[in-house]
């Protein structure tokens, strides 16, 4: 015995790469209608999300919400510094994997407001 044994030979291309190596380099179909976001709020808290990017933004920020456990009505969301519509899809905001909306909470009240009343 020459203490070889049968073992398999994935098959290669001419390139030398064998088929599980390119099938990790070609996207699969399900990467690219998927897109990775990450939702930063003041806090400096990040929760990532993956979702469709034809899918609206509303599921992503009724999430957010319960994993901050928040009310969405007090929340804002801002893309690149403006306000996102809950009905707005990542395709339609030209967003890229990786980019990074930013969670607000609406501040309520803060104004000043008195009667200063002067007598003689």
């Amino acid at each position: 015995m020459s203490g070889i044994t049968n073992a398999t030979v994935p098959n290669q291309d001419a390139a030398g790469l064998n088929q599980n190596q390119q099938e990790e380099k070609k996207p699969s179909t399900a990467d690219q209608n998927h897109i990775n976001l990450k939702v930063k709020g003041q806090d400096g808290n990040e929760v990532f999300f993956r979702i469709k990017r034809n899918t609206q933004l509303k599921k992503l920020m009724n999430a957010y919400c319960d994993r901050q456990s928040m009310e969405l009505s007090s929340v804002a969301f801002l893309f690149d510094g403006r306000r996102l519509r809950p009905e707005q899809t990542p395709d339609e905001l030209e967003m890229e994997d990786g980019d990074e909306i930013d969670a607000m909470l609406h501040q309520t009240g803060g104004s000043l407001c008195g009667v200063i009343i002067y007598t003689n």
